[in-house]
């Protein structure tokens, strides 16, 4: 067989480098060493293992690293001269790894990894380097073996040593020592947060941080109430870790997290994105991480009667929970066994106990992902838990419920029920009728609904209830409108023509009187508006009548309840906007008088529509606010849902951003606990929109990801909006691949569709794609993307997006063709200035547009200067450019600036263009007319907010004169 060449392998080696962790990296490592090992050219064996280390280190099984560093140590033990500076400097890093992963490695007995620690102290000793790095490393050892006395001494020499270049990075340090802050120590959250605050502020990063940083602050913000600080880590550090292979830590940390705030789906979805981890050779302590984390969450859904939920588990298979729970739970005890047969104590199996024990926190924290729909149902009692006295207490307390018109009556039956089987008694025939309503009250499924409603109408008349039973016909009635639209008007008139009989035989109470009839008429509007054209045209006058009865009787709270609905109808029936507010209002005042505070909760809500087509959307939000605080600590979830999302809208409005978020977090969660399905996805876009105005996209994506899932295609310009800002937000997070896919599914939507009302989204999303395309290097793509967005720009008449983008397809024609591109640049540079003059000149323009003008005139002349540049520049060849040739670049320059300082200040822009024309003046041999330029511009830059413009060109200045000296 033929030697490898030694170049190719040279080549492999540098490609590495550059790649990211991965199994194939590992395998192309392993390939190199052999074919060095082929060669026998020391030093290219010496890279080649160093180069396998290090991708062991960032790979599913780090502890694979001890084997290739043992023979690169003998290596450098037996011919040092086959180390340069930098595999030397290499191979002391590495020590702090092999010391690391003897610990995780429970088959490496401590007298070993003690003897690895010594040695590192010594070789670190003898090379000159600071016992800092050994110290760290003694804290991990201790801190693993439960030596928290030597973890005290570890760290105090830690902070005696000099930190140098051997030193973990800051980054690291600080989270090292956050970790055993916070797992160490009894109320330690706050400590471990303030450790935790440079890396999570982005001061201090690497290539693990700030993902674990972010992971490990969850549970102690949870512990110090700082939830939605706890939610943005979860929603932005889940993105950076999920599904990497060097950081089963980081993602089992978010596992943990949401089994223990009430997120046990969510805590499933995160297992079931790393199923295949089941099966994959991991490192010891990341297995046991993974077991843990999957018998905690198998845990929590067992104890929330869930122990059959499905979870993808090893095999490729789904597991039932409990499954799952046994098979896990039993390898991570044989895992814990080794360490603790390795340490000589339990430290290890009590720390990872504590982890699948843990108890979870008190309050929910709602990610504003979907969560599932809570079970309505009562959970009963177990029998020896309940007596007798019990079952009449909660009956007396029903018919309370009943008499007090509470919204919550349907859950006092229910809680009858449970009773009533938990003793083995049989209720009497009303009882058990108003159960059946009750259940028909609380159920999602149709059948299962009108089943309840049934069979409490045949129970209410086996009972003698006539009234109690048409009450339950009328609720039935309005179950079928909508989908049975065709008898809603005739059972309707039956209800009333029974109502009324009833009534004459005094065989029904008022209450069961009016309230049928306000049912039917309720039926009969939701049948008008299944079918539009049936509505019967005397619904109104009917409604008006029935009111009038029932305000004969202000001194009944059900009266007032049932006018209440009565102006609902007729609100929603009325065509003047005039008088639908004041019907709205009118309903507000009687539901106050009543002490409903649902029913002015939905008033509000309409009345805050209402308001709100006016265009006062500040007294619109301030409606909102009155039904929200009306409806209290337990509010209706689909009342509730409505004014959050209404506030949320509103305040978008108002461009307040962070109001929007914690209005359509909150109707997020009202939605989902309703079963709102869309509106869900509704407040979900809002939040995600919300967090990319506030420039926190990565929070942005799972909350948009999640609201495209559910957005139906009559959502059509807020499924593109979702697909724009998805695009813009992977962009910003360097997956610009992702967000080309959105940006184009998004103009094939719109496309297809060739709505009106898409325009302008459709021109800013060919912009936006045409500059992904061309960052990809997709050019051709790109500048047939540009060439429509620039068209699209001049239909809607955006003028300062026309400008961006004619100036953006210049420059990739420049890059496309080379010089002969440069005329028509050049020409359309001159075209864009001619146009944005001529709206600076339209004395009838609106001012923000002049502006707006004002500041692309001054861009493009910037960079008509800059492209002018290049075109002089290529053609003056291996000379240069001389000064006077220069002089329409400086020209192009000197108009710039002109328009940065005519009116406002642009200072950033007319800074940016001033020192630009210091350093061509300077590259020109022209030093003297660069500083004539920087200090024209201090005379300009004299008010308080230029002090650090002004900084700038002094030192600019500076730099200037010395070099002018120095010549």
């Amino acid at each position: 067989m033929a030697t490898p060449d030694p170049d190719e392998i040279w080549r492999l080696l540098n490609e590495a480098r550059f790649e990211e962790a991965s199994e194939a990296k590992v395998a192309a490592l392993e390939r190199a060493v052999e074919a060095a090992d082929a060669v026998g050219d020391p030093e290219l064996q010496n890279y080649a293992l160093n180069g396998l280390v290090d991708a062991y280190e960032f790979s599913r099984d780090s502890t694979r690293l001890l084997v290739p560093f043992a023979r690169l140590l003998r290596n450098f033990d037996s011919h040092p001269e086959h180390f340069d500076a930098y595999l030397t400097r290499s191979l002391y890093w590495t020590f702090k790894w092999i010391v690391d992963k003897m610990i995780e490695q429970p088959d490496v007995p401590l007298e070993s990894i003690e003897h690895w620690l010594q040695e590192m102290r010594r070789r670190y000793a003898e090379a000159g380097y600071s016992m800092h790095a050994p110290a760290a490393y003694e804290m991990q050892l201790a801190y693993h073996v439960g030596d928290y006395d030597r973890v005290a001494a570890a760290i105090e020499s830690l902070g005696e040593a000099e930190e140098d270049e051997m030193s973990d990075c800051t980054a690291c340090q600080y989270t090292s020592l956050a970790t055993i802050v916070f797992y160490a120590e009894e109320d330690s959250a706050d400590a471990a947060m303030e450790m935790l605050e440079p890396v999570l502020s982005g001061e201090q990063t690497c290539a693990h941080e700030p993902h674990y940083g972010l992971a490990l602050s969850l549970l102690p913000l949870v512990e110090l109430g700082r939830i939605d600080e706890a939610r943005a880590n979860h929603l932005r550090g889940y993105q950076m870790c999920k599904g990497k292979e060097d950081m089963v830590a980081m993602w089992a940390l978010h596992v943990e997290f949401c089994a223990l705030t009430g997120n046990e789906h969510r805590a499933v979805e995160i297992l079931a994105d790393h199923a295949r981890f089941f099966d994959l050779d991991l490192g010891v302590r990341d297995r046991q991480r993974l077991m843990e984390v999957a018998v905690l969450t198998c845990r929590r859904l067992a104890a929330l009667g869930h122990a059959d939920t499905p979870i993808p588990g090893p095999g490729g298979r789904e597991w039932r929970a409990a499954e799952l729970h046994d098979w896990a739970e039993a390898e991570r005890k044989a895992i814990c066994a080794r360490f603790d047969a390795r340490n000589g104590n339990d430290h290890h199996s009590t720390m990872s106990g504590c982890v699948v024990d843990s108890t979870p926190y008190d309050k929910p924290v709602h990610l504003g992902l979907k969560e599932p729909r809570p079970a309505a149902v009562i959970a009963p009692p177990a029998p020896d838990q309940v007596q007798g006295p019990d079952l009449d207490a909660a009956i007396d307390a029903a018919y309370a419920a009943y008499d007090d018109c509470s919204p919550d009556t349907w859950k006092a039956w229910l809680k009858v029920g449970a009773l009533a089987d938990a003793l083995g008694i049989e209720l009497i025939a009303e009882h058990r009728a108003e159960i059946a309503h009750a259940e028909s009250a609380q159920s999602d499924d149709p059948a299962a609904i009108a089943d309840g409603l049934t069979r409490a109408i045949e129970l209410f008349g086996a009972a003698g209830q006539p009234g109690r039973a048409l009450v339950a016909e009328s609720f039935l009635l309005i179950h079928r409108s909508e989908t049975e639209p065709e008898g809603t008007r005739e059972g309707a008139e039956r209800i009333t023509e029974t109502a009324r009989a009833l009534n004459a035989e005094q065989r029904i109470d008022d209450r069961s009187y009016h309230t049928s009839q306000v049912l039917a008429m309720r039926a009969e509007y939701l049948a008008g508006t299944a079918r539009p054209g049936t509505l019967a045209e005397d619904l109104d006058d009917r409604a008006r009548v029935l009111d009038a009865e029932l305000a004969a009787h202000p001194e009944r709270r059900y009266a007032l309840i049932r006018r209440c609905d009565l102006l609902d109808l007729r609100a929603r029936l009325e065509t003047d906007p005039a008088a639908k507010t004041a019907l709205l209002t009118a309903q507000i005042e009687l539901a106050r008088a009543a002490e409903a505070g649902w029913a002015v909760a939905r008033a509000s809500a309409d009345l805050a529509d209402q308001v709100g087509l006016t265009g006062d959307f500040e007294a619109a939000l301030e409606i909102c606010r009155d039904g929200l605080a009306a409806l209290g600590g337990e509010p209706a979830h689909t009342v509730a849902a409505k004014l959050h999302l209404q506030a949320a809208e509103f305040t978008m409005r108002a461009a307040d951003h962070a109001a929007t978020y914690e209005h359509a977090l909150a109707a997020s969660v009202h939605c989902d606990a309703a079963g709102m399905t869309v509106p869900a996805a509704v407040a979900r876009h809002l939040m995600g929109v919300a967090l990319v105005e506030m420039d926190r996209r990565a929070e942005a994506v799972p909350l948009l990801e999640a609201a495209l899932d559910d957005l139906p295609d009559q959502e059509l310009w807020r499924i593109c909006n979702v697909r724009f800002n998805l695009a813009e937000s992977y962009d910003r997070q360097g997956d610009t691949r992702q967000g080309v896919e959105h940006g184009l599914a998004a103009l094939a939507l719109m496309e297809s569709a060739e709505e009106d009302y898409l325009v302008n989204l459709y021109a800013d999303t060919l912009f936006l794609t045409g500059e992904l395309l061309e960052k990809l290097g997709e050019h051709d793509h790109a500048l047939e993307v540009y060439t429509r967005a620039i068209e699209a720009a001049d239909t809607v008449g955006d003028l300062a997006s026309w400008t961006r983008v004619s100036r953006a397809r210049a420059w990739l024609l420049r890059t496309i063709m080379g010089d002969s591109a440069f005329g028509e640049g050049l020409q359309t540079m001159a075209q864009i200035a001619a146009r944005l003059h001529a709206v600076r000149a339209d004395t009838e323009a609106p001012a923000t547009l002049r502006e707006a003008a004002r500041f692309e005139l001054g861009e493009t002349y910037r960079q008509h200067a800059q492209l002018t540049f290049q075109f002089l520049e290529s053609q003056a060849g291996e000379q240069g450019l001389h000064r006077d040739e220069a002089e329409p670049v400086l020209d192009l320059q000197r108009r710039a600036l002109a328009v940065f300082r005519e009116g406002p200040l642009l200072l950033e822009r007319a800074s940016l263009t001033a020192h630009q024309t210091m350093w061509l003046l300077s590259e020109l041999g022209d030093p003297q007319g660069a500083i004539t330029v920087g200090e024209d511009a201090l005379t300009w830059l004299t008010a308080p907010e230029s002090a650090e413009a002004r900084e700038g060109f002094e030192q600019h200045l500076a730099d200037l004169r010395e070099g002018d000296l120095a010549n």
